[in-house]
């Protein structure tokens, strides 16, 4: 394997030495070329007796996948000598062309070296090709011999296969009278077992009766008394708990009767609201009643009283017409005045009665009545009050007019005739 790695070290260098001496000059190419102790000499080319042998061994061993990585190795390797080969020769390019008279000698330097490689190369190709025409012969031969291997192997496991199954049929056989045997042996044994068996349970079964009628008459003692005991205890714990439950009635019928005398005075209390709010909602009635009523009465009044003023009014009117423009002026004075007076006199009245009837609805509702006749009978006599003072005061302001008449009609001659003086 060494051998065939430097060959293809040699011949890669070779190839890349020649395409770069195209390029580059020869003085350049004597200056970088590979030493001579970097070359493999002739002798060492030569393959021995002992060497083919010792690969042809070592061939038998070899798997061919681990003959491939090792070629891929030493093409890696060869790639790497080739990469360092190419930059030393870049390197080379940026001198001075200074040695051209050396060309020629590098030429026939070059062609010579060339020449003996390719002879070189050639002989390590021939015996390449001899390595691989031994390796497949051999994987033929193992192959072969695997073959046969395997052959016999089979025919082995077939015989012991044939031997196991021999075996498994005499085993079979013997289990199978084992356990008819053992069948036989365990029907005898299990008809016995059964006969002292049966002998045994009749025997516990009389002792197990005998055992159970003394037990029962211990029992029914026992429980006799036992029912005794219990029927007293039940006697007194009755006792016990009807006078805990005529306590408990007691408080109870306490506790309801107290209950039902809460629920009853909450009841009265409710009754009580709703008697009380049914009697505001009745004196608000009767208030509105009564106030709808004394409106109706103030407006009927007013309304008399309007017409009673507008029959004054006319009367006036006429009155006008024959006085001048002075009593005209005097009488609306007077009648502005007479109004704001009436006026007020009518507001205190309705103040006056609105508060007495307030009070007369706070006291009873039965009164209201009586106390409406009493109101519209003092309304009247107020309206008639009214009325007097009205009709009084029209009398003095009457009087006043006719003597301010009398005083001007006296005044007009008097100042007609000092006029006419």
């Amino acid at each position: 394997m060494r051998l065939h790695v430097c060959f293809l070290f040699l011949f890669l260098a070779l190839v890349s030495e020649v395409h770069i001496s195209r390029n580059v000059s020869p003085d350049v190419l004597l200056e970088h070329t590979v030493p001579s102790s970097c070359l493999v000499p002739p002798d060492s080319f030569t393959l021995s007796n002992d060497n083919v042998a010792t690969a042809i061994q070592t061939a038998n061993v070899i798997n061919p996948a681990v003959l491939k990585e090792q070629n891929q190795v030493d093409i890696q390797v060869a790639s790497l000598n080739l990469n360092e080969d190419l930059s030393l020769v870049t390197s080379a390019i940026g001198t001075d062309d200074d040695e051209t008279r050396r060309k020629n000698e590098l030429k026939s330097c070059l062609q010579q070296t060339v020449a003996n490689l390719e002879t070189k190369l050639c002989t390590a190709e021939e015996e390449k090709i001899k390595t691989k025409k031994e390796l497949e012969y051999l994987l033929e031969k193992n192959s072969i011999l695997e073959m046969n291997f395997l052959k016999e192997k089979k025919e082995k496991l077939l015989k012991y296969q044939d031997h196991y199954k021999m075996i498994q049929e005499k085993h079979k056989q013997e289990l199978e009278d084992m356990r008819q045997a053992g069948h036989e042996a365990l029907s005898i044994i299990v008809e016995e077992f059964k006969a002292l068996l049966q002998s045994t349970i009749q025997r516990q079964e009389a002792a197990i009766e005998k055992q159970y009628i003394l037990a029962i008459e211990k029992q029914s003692h026992k429980c006799e008394e036992l029912l005794n005991a219990q029927h007293q205890r039940l006697l007194d714990i009755l006792e016990a708990e009807k006078e805990v439950l005529s306590e408990k009635i007691e408080e109870a019928l306490m506790q309801q009767s107290e209950k039902h005398k809460e629920v009853l005075d909450k009841c009265l209390d409710e009754e009580r609201e709703r008697s009380k709010e049914a009697v505001a909602a009745a004196m608000k009635a009767e208030k509105k009643i009564v106030q709808e009523a004394v409106l109706k009465a103030v407006e009927e009044e007013r309304r008399n009283m309007e017409k009673i003023h507008e029959e004054e009014r006319k009367m006036w009117e006429t009155e006008r017409d024959r006085h001048k423009e002075k009593i005209a002026q005097a009488v609306r004075e007077a009648m502005q005045e007479q109004r704001k007076h009436n006026q007020e006199i009518v507001k205190e009245a309705l103040m006056e009665e609105q508060k007495r009837s307030e009070k007369a609805i706070e006291e009873a509702v039965k009164r209201m009545r009586e106390d409406l006749v009493e109101y519209i009978k003092e309304q009247k006599r107020l309206d008639q009050v009214v009325r007097q003072r009205n009709l009084s005061s029209l009398e003095l302001f009457l009087s006043c007019a006719q003597k301010q008449l009398s005083i001007l009609l006296n005044e007009d001659p008097t100042a007609t005739e000092e006029k006419r003086d």
